[in-house]
């Protein structure tokens, strides 16, 4: 009989905090709609962190580099346009010579991968280039 007791006073405990979880809602006390309105104003408000930059660059025989690659944007809401891209030049024992900024006039939708292509003159002295994203646009 102390058996059935402690089964039953046990179910009774499980029951009540199961009861009292949450069931797994967008946020405490948001809607849907307010947690997803979160998401894009952060995606708007900090562009830098939801765009990537990937790319090489070559010299061509005219001495001009050339700069090729892709930006993709890892939003999930919140579309940009006129991402800047910061180039900046090192020399061979990797030290900064300067940099420069390039704006790609294109849009970029969530999850989406928009390739570019540019040359420049650069800095006399560089050896190698690194690419970052400067800025971006959001879409109101």
């Amino acid at each position: 009989m102390k058996l059935n007791f402690q089964f039953i006073y046990i179910s009774i405990i499980l029951i009540f905090g199961f009861s009292a979880c949450d069931s797994g809602h967008a946020g405490a006390g948001q809607s849907y709609e307010e947690a997803q309105l979160t998401i894009e104003q952060t995606e708007k408000v900090y562009p830098k962190q939801f765009i990537h930059s990937d790319g090489s660059f070559r010299k061509n025989l005219v001495g001009k580099w050339v700069i090729e690659g892709s930006i993709k944007s890892s939003a999930t809401v919140a579309t940009y346009k006129d991402v800047v891209l910061d180039v900046t030049y090192y020399s061979k024992t990797n030290s900064l010579i300067g940099s420069e900024q390039h704006t790609l006039y294109e849009y970029l939708t969530p999850r989406q991968t928009v390739k570019f292509k540019f040359k420049s003159f650069g800095y006399k002295g560089a050896e190698s280039i690194g690419l970052g994203i400067a800025d971006a646009s959001p879409i109101n």
